[in-house]
């Protein structure tokens, strides 16, 4: 393995400058495995995630293609894996932690009955949809009555 100079600003390693050609080959690591499965979880793009990590979008797909593949259910995960460490230490006598717990389950508990409850009463009947300007006004000169109504069809001979 080449030796590393130290960490630049971001914690990527600083390689020294090679006599051959070309960029190395990005290799796999735990550290970038996490940064890109917290940037899925944050709702992050794979182009974000490959932006977060230095790396392109074909590299990233290439080394990283089972965290890819977590992308969708990255921040489900992440909540579970949380409260997962909160139940644990709530369980071991943590007050704060079984605070934490409660309130995040009240949160969440929340935002479901807000989602249940959004549009009751509010939903706009779904029968005929809205007329534009030129077909409420076609619609308005077909029933005009009186002396300005448009005559009767004539009577068929047969």
């Amino acid at each position: 393995m080449a030796e590393i100079l130290g960490l630049d600003l971001f914690g990527d390693p600083i390689q020294p400058d090679r006599e051959t050609r070309g960029r190395p080959e990005h290799s796999w690591s735990l550290a970038n495995s996490n940064k890109v499965l917290i940037a899925f979880a944050r709702g992050l793009s794979v182009k974000e995630a490959a932006v977060a990590i230095g790396v392109s979008v074909p590299t990233l797909r290439k080394h990283y293609f089972a965290e890819v593949g977590k992308r969708q259910a990255a921040r489900v995960r992440m909540e579970i894996a949380q409260l997962a460490r909160l139940n644990d230490a709530a369980s071991g006598g943590n007050v704060a932690a079984e605070k934490e717990l409660f309130k995040r389950m009240d949160k969440a508990a929340l935002a479901e009955l807000a989602e249940r409850v959004a549009d009751r009463g509010n939903a706009k009947p779904s029968g005929q949809p809205k007329l534009g300007k030129k077909a409420s006004a076609k619609a308005a000169a077909g029933q005009v009555t009186g002396k300005f109504a448009p005559p009767p069809q004539p009577k068929l001979l047969n």
